[in-house]
């Protein structure tokens, strides 16, 4: 295996602020987004600047207006509170070739055009209009004119018609807050009419629209509130047309024109052009944005589809790509499975095709992602890791599909901007996810042998830093030992020795299935790399999601989703106590796995537990320097570098006791009933106390002892936080813990393995509600005087309770006195 030697550390690595986790956070906010502020900082990409107007506010919709708030206020999270402008000339110099200068001034000169040269201006529009409605119908003549006159005739099937959102012809008031007032709608080889519960007009979708303009009063809104109003128009467009590698967009007011351009790297806005002044520029612009070509619209070209005139759907469609010789290849889309792909706008915007090769049949995924220009290509792991069990595998690659720097000025540079290159690899069609597991063996096996190719990459020198359930397929039904599960998706890998990144980063992966280191490295000025034992924590996580969540195949318990659910919009800090903390309990797992799944789970557990307790003490230790602590923590992972073989050999056992199990009766486990204490779900009390919300400065609870008394019926299912779930905070003023004042925890010597013969020790739930005033006392249980006494005693007494004499305080006072 390449050397894990240090590197020298002078210079710190930025941190990452993913876009993905951001827009994640963004679905939990209730609040309205941020007061538009005029003094908002200007990042300007060539020389430019833009007019600064207070913002004014307007008449909130009554039934649309507190959604869209939401939604502004999850595009604010996203876009930031920067805005970059970029040069006029430069903008002045946008699709020059649409249109030449001798149609232009034909077109400009004519009466039709609604443009007047002895005045200088768009006779039509308005000079001082007190209300934005006066210029939706002189904005709509003006560009359909322009469209009708100007524009490039349209191939056949394909049509650009301009629609005006506020005629009577196309209302519908519950959409009005969240539609453009002009839309570009289109037909062609990558629009299709979408379904009328999507449509935001009758007949118009996000699906169908080539683009969108908005329009405005001049001086009533700035930079920020533009940017996020079309952020949304241009985040729907990415998802009903996938396909997009950019979306543009116009504002337009009585006075001027910009444009505003989004795309992998971010967005930008173009100055506020003077469209009496510049009619060419408005013009081209508006050309641009309505051009039958798709490609100048930003869609991508190689992935082309048939259109049913009738219905105005696809039937069919084609991806163009490359084979493992480097030859262009067609494949056939499977119209059957819709493309996957990231809501969000900026990131790397994976989009996953299925198809299926023309000739032999064979079924592929096609994988669309934008990496950043100086990060290592997925195709370089994947090559790595060719031949190996247990992990994806490799048919072709295409770099430099698109260039996101191409879409902006020449020597453009801002801060916080990374160009991204899109790139194509086409991989074989595997299962679905694990989470689609048909039996018990299924799971734990996909689940084992994932962990084996994971292993096996690092062999090589591959660290994948982004394990979860969805990053973990099922292999073909009757698979060989090794290839039952899959793990996918390295474009967060690194090598091992590349030090400088792998900084361990809260943007990395998924927050439910991040380990808690991850969680709390945020807090340390120097801290460690992600190791292997980050991601074996991760590895942890998905069997937590499989045996807590599922009561069978395809059964979720529904109480359980909910607190689930709460992972993904969690604080960091919050969520990383709330690993710790129920990492250090006995967990009961859904019983519907059995006892080789429950025997399985303590004991990796109890793994996961002892390496989390270790790290966890040198984040407590305050006496220890930030070099310290990174070192520490980093020779931890140094000292168990063969910890996967021994989780490896725990998933084995299992395996083959669930194999026995099988073999020897067809029945299934019986499951408790719903009304049993052991399958209740946690209840939102115990999981804010496992979070650490009612205590902040409290230390992580230490393992219960082992020589506790073991009463099995005492322990229950609604005391335990959900593995990997950080719990959301649960009233105003929730306070996250405080890490750095709270004592160093107790390792246990030995830990605990829940097991048949070792059951949890006293019930949680007596211990956490003692605590609570506002709870009751839990009713206590009875117990024999002595324990060691044999019980066959007592079993002969209940057959025959007439030769027992009666105790005395259950005789009435009269059956005493009729025996005198």
């Amino acid at each position: 295996m390449p050397s894990l030697a240090k590197a020298s550390r002078s210079t710190i690595q930025p941190r990452i602020h993913w876009t993905r986790a951001r827009a994640r956070a963004a679905q939990a906010i209730e609040r309205e987004p941020p007061v538009a502020n005029s003094d908002l900082p200007i990042a300007v990409g060539t020389s430019s600047s833009t007019r600064k107007v207070p913002p004014v506010e307007e008449a909130e919709d009554p039934v649309a207006g507190p959604h869209m708030r939401k939604l502004k206020a999850e595009i604010a999270l996203e876009l930031g509170e920067e805005v970059t402008i970029v040069g006029e000339e430069w903008t002045k110099s946008l699709y020059a070739e649409v249109v030449g200068d001798t149609a232009l001034d034909a077109f400009l000169a004519s009466v039709a055009s609604g443009y007047r040269q002895d005045e200088g201006r768009w006779a039509n529009l308005p000079k001082g209009p007190s209300e934005v409605s006066e210029l939706y119908e002189p904005i709509f003549d003006i560009v359909s004119h322009i469209i009708s006159e100007l524009g490039e005739p349209c191939g056949e099937g394909a049509t650009r018609v301009v629609v005006n959102s506020h005629t009577s012809r196309f209302t519908q008031p519950k959409f009005k807050a969240l539609c453009p007032d002009i839309s570009i709608k289109a037909t062609g080889a990558s629009f299709q009419r979408g379904r009328e519960i999507d449509d935001y007009l009758d007949g118009v979708g996000y699906a169908s629209v080539a683009s969108v303009f908005d329009v405005r009063l001049e001086g009533r809104s700035n930079d920020i509130d533009q940017a996020i109003q079309a952020g949304f128009y241009c985040r729907q467009i990415f998802m009903r047309q996938p396909n997009r590698n950019f979306v543009r967009s116009l504002v337009i007011t009585e006075h001027s024109v910009r444009m505003l351009h989004y795309d992998r790297s971010g967005f930008y806005l173009t100055p506020l052009i003077d469209i009496h002044n510049n009619p060419r520029t408005f013009i081209r612009l508006v050309l641009g944005l309505s051009s039958p070509d798709e490609s100048v619209l930003g869609l991508d070209t190689s992935i082309q589809w048939t259109i049913n005139p009738a219905t105005g759907m696809k039937t069919a469609g084609i991806i163009k790509t490359v084979d493992a010789d480097g030859q262009p290849i067609t494949y056939n889309l499977d119209m059957g499975r819709p493309p996957f792909y990231r809501g969000s706008i900026f990131g790397r915007g994976t989009t996953c095709w299925y198809a299926n090769h023309s000739e032999t049949g064979s079924d592929v995924v096609i994988k669309d992602i934008w990496r950043t220009r100086g990060k290592t290509s997925e195709c370089d792991f994947l090559a790595a890791a060719q031949g190996v069990d247990g992990v994806v595998q490799m048919i072709s690659f295409q770099d430099r599909c698109a260039e996101t720097l191409a879409y902006r000025p020449p020597d453009f540079s801002t801060n916080g901007f990374e160009p991204r290159v899109k790139s194509r690899t086409t991989m074989p069609h595997y299962g679905k996810s694990i989470q689609h597991f048909t039996s018990r063996y299924q799971a734990i096996s996909a689940l084992r042998d994932a962990l084996a190719g994971y292993r096996a990459l690092r062999a090589k020198g591959i660290l994948h830093r982004d394990v979860s359930s969805h990053n973990i397929l099922l292999g073909s039904s009757g698979g060989a030992r090794g290839c039952r599960g899959v793990l996918i998706d390295l474009d967060m890998a690194a090598w091992t020795w590349d030090l400088t990144r792998l900084r361990a980063e809260t943007g990395l992966g998924q927050r439910r299935y991040q380990s808690h280191s991850v969680l709390y490295n945020h807090r340390l000025s120097l801290p460690p790399r992600h190791d292997h034992l980050d991601d074996l924590e991760s590895f942890f996580h998905v069997l937590c999601n499989l045996v807590l969540l599922y009561e069978a195949p395809g059964k979720i318990s529904k109480e359980t989703e909910e607190e689930f659910a709460l992972c993904d919009v969690e604080r960091v800090v919050t969520a990383g106590n709330a690993k710790i903390n129920f990492m250090c309990y006995p967990i009961a797992i859904q019983c519907w796995w059995g006892d080789p799944c429950r025997q399985l789970f303590g004991a990796f557990q109890s793994i996961v537990d002892n390496i989390g307790q270790q790290k966890h003490t040198f984040y407590l230790d305050r006496e220890l320097t930030p070099e310290a602590k990174r070192d520490g923590m980093e020779a931890i992972a140094e000292e168990k570098e063969d910890i996967y073989d021994k989780v490896i050999e725990l998933f084995d056992e299992a395996l083959a006791d669930i194999e026995a199990e099988d073999a020897g009766s067809t029945t299934v486990p019986a499951t408790t009933s719903a009304d049993s204490p052991a399958e209740q779900p946690p209840t939102v009390t115990n999981l804010k106390r496992c979070s650490g919300e009612e205590h902040p400065d409290a230390p992580p609870p230490k393992r219960p002892s082992p020589t506790c008394p073991k009463d099995s019926e005492s322990f229950e299912q609604e005391d335990l936080v959900s593995p990997g779930l950080p719990v959301s905070p649960i009233g105003a003023g929730a306070v996250a813990p405080a890490i750095d004042h709270a004592p160093a925890p107790t390792i246990p010597a030995s830990p605990i393995v829940p097991s048949d013969e070792v059951k949890a020790g006293t019930s949680l739930k007596r211990r956490l509600d003692d605590d609570t005033l506002d709870n009751p006392p839990p009713p206590k249980r009875s117990r024999p005087s002595k324990p060691a006494a044999p019980p066959k005693p007592r079993k002969r007494a209940l057959k025959a309770p007439a030769a027992l004499p009666p105790p005395p305080q259950g005789v009435r006072r009269s059956a005493r006195l009729n025996r005198c």
